[in-house]
C-alpha cells in the first residue's frame, strides 16, 4: 500500500478524500508554485507521443497564472491539460479529457469563430485568433488562442495544442 504525503496532488483525481490511502495515475505531481513538475509531466507526455517539438519554449507559458495548455489528438479529442485550465474554466481535467473543445462553446461563441478554427485544424494549419467559451458555472469568457498541430519523429499528426489566454471582456 502506498501512503500519499499531504503535499501530493494529481489533476486526473479531484476532491478526494484525505483519508484514500492508495491511488494509481500517471499525473501524480508534488504542489509547486513554478509547476516545474507539470512542465515534466507535459514532457513525460510529449516523449510517449514520440513529439518533434522544443517543450523548452513554453515552459514559461505554464507558470502564467491566466494561461492554460490544452492537448488533443488528431481528431481533437483532449488528452491533457494544464492546472490552469480547471482555474480558467472550472472543469477538472478529469470532466475535460475524452470531450472535444467545443463543451466550451455556447449560444454566444461566433460560427466565424468556430469555423475559423475547424477549417485551419482540417488542414493541419496554425490557428490564432479569439473566442468566446464558457465556464463550468455558466460564466461567459474572452479566451485567445493559438492552436498548433505537432508531428512525430516521422512527421505524421499526433496532437493539437492549444495555448489559451483569458483575456478581459
Amino acid at each position: 500500500m502506498i501512503n500519499l504525503p499531504s503535499n501530493i496532488s494529481c489533476d486526473t483525481f479531484v476532491k478526494l478524500r484525505p483519508a484514500t490511502p492508495m491511488l494509481v495515475a500517471y499525473e501524480f505531481m508534488k504542489i509547486s508554485r513554478n509547476d516545474l513538475n507539470e512542465f515534466a509531466n507535459l514532457k513525460d507526455f510529449a516523449e510517449l507521443k514520440n513529439w518533434k517539438f522544443d517543450l523548452n519554449k513554453i515552459k514559461r507559458f505554464l507558470q502564467g497564472r491566466k494561461n492554460t495548455i490544452v492537448i488533443t489528438c488528431e481528431n481533437q479529442k483532449i488528452e491533457w491539460v494544464s492546472k490552469g485550465f480547471t482555474r480558467m474554466t472550472g472543469y477538472a481535467a478529469n470532466e475535460a479529457i475524452g470531450q472535444f473543445p467545443k463543451f466550451l462553446q455556447g449560444s454566444e461563441t461566433t460560427l466565424e469563430a468556430k469555423t475559423a478554427i475547424r477549417s485551419k485544424l482540417s488542414v493541419e494549419e496554425k490557428y490564432s485568433g479569439k473566442i468566446i467559451n464558457y465556464r463550468k458555472n455558466g460564466e461567459k469568457y474572452l479566451c485567445k488562442v493559438d492552436i498548433l498541430p505537432i508531428y512525430d519523429n516521422y512527421h505524421s499528426l499526433v496532437n493539437f495544442i492549444a495555448f489559451e489566454y483569458e483575456m478581459i471582456m
